[in-house]
This record gives structure tokens, C-alpha cells and sequence, in this order.
């Protein structure tokens, strides 16, 4: 069964938001990176992949962008995805839960998605954030954001940083 839930949209204002926004508002458009915001490893995986890509590997070419803007009426982080050259949206798992939201806010959207679970892999069954360290999360964003930029940005190529046998659940 498909069930189909409705969402109002807000007149209410990030006004740090828009701040942003306006900093980021460039001339050529850049690539607008979204991500998954799941509570379990993959979510997290993929929300700090999206920020090493748009705040640390490749922020000249990319603007990172705040689903919960993508909720107002209009605004700044609307106003992102609207003049982005490309939209490049890090789901954590098949869900697609943040390209079902993306597409909800901008149904015509046509975003490249990468799912992030497939791109790095575990030594063992994991779903919460508190089953692996720091370190261990650290490694697969990075591993993530590097093979994103390669795979779906036409960036050098990256060699994957943590090497792990595949998850059993998986």
C-alpha cells in the first residue's frame, strides 16, 4: 500500500539561513548538496559525507543545503536549489527518504543521487550511531564524500580509505 502524506509549507523564516544563502548565491550556479538526515549510521554517514564534500573537498563547486528550508514558502534555501547548476542529493539508504522530500518540495526536480550505503562497507552488522566509534564514522564519510566527488562530480578518482569485509545484513 503507497500512502501519500501532505506537508504545509512555512511562512516562517531561517533568518541564518537565508544568511547563507545570500553569502552563497554565486555566478556560474553551483552544485547543491543535500543528504539524508537519518538517525542510524548510514543517515549519519551520509549527512557528514554531504558536509566534507560542500565545506571541505569541494566547496568552490558546491553550496550545501538544509532540508528544513526546503519547507518555507520561499526563501534561502529554496532560493539554492532553484539556481543550482545540479542538485546532488546523499541518501543514506534505498528509503530515499531525502530525495522523496527533495521531490516533494520540487516535484520537476531531477537530482543525482548517490546512496551512500552502498559506497562503504562494515565489518559487521551496525545501525546505530553507538555501535561503531568516532573514528570508524570519520573514515566512511570521508570514504563516501571522496568516492561521490569521483563517481557523480567527474572528480580525480579516490581510493577508498577504510577497507572492511561486507555487512551481514546487507
Amino acid at each position: 500500500m503507497t500512502a501519500t502524506i501532505q506537508v504545509r509549507l512555512t511562512d516562517q523564516r531561517c533568518e541564518l539561513g537565508d544568511a547563507y544563502a545570500q553569502k552563497h548565491w554565486t555566478t556560474p550556479p553551483k552544485i547543491a548538496v543535500l543528504s539524508c538526515e537519518g538517525m542510524c549510521l548510514r543517515g549519519e554517514v551520509a549527512r557528514r559525507a554531504a558536509n566534507l564534500i560542500a565545506h571541505e573537498l569541494a566547496p568552490d563547486r558546491t553550496v550545501r543545503v538544509c532540508h528544513g528550508g526546503l519547507l518555507e514558502a520561499s526563501g534561502g534555501m529554496r532560493e539554492l536549489v532553484e539556481r543550482a547548476d545540479h542538485i546532488l542529493l546523499l541518501d543514506g539508504c534505498s528509503l530515499a527518504c531525502g530525495t522523496r522530500l527533495l521531490k516533494g518540495a520540487f516535484p520537476d526536480s531531477k537530482p543525482n543521487v548517490a546512496f551512500t550505503d552502498q559506497l562503504f562497507e562494515l565489518d559487521r552488522p551496525a545501525f546505530s550511531i553507538d555501535e561503531v566509534t568516532e573514528a570508524e564514522i570519520k573514515a566512511y564519510a570521508r570514504t563516501v564524500a571522496e568516492r561521490v566527488i569521483a563517481e557523480k562530480m567527474n572528480g580525480a578518482p579516490a581510493e577508498s580509505r577504510v577497507v572492511a569485509t561486507a555487512c551481514a545484513g546487507r
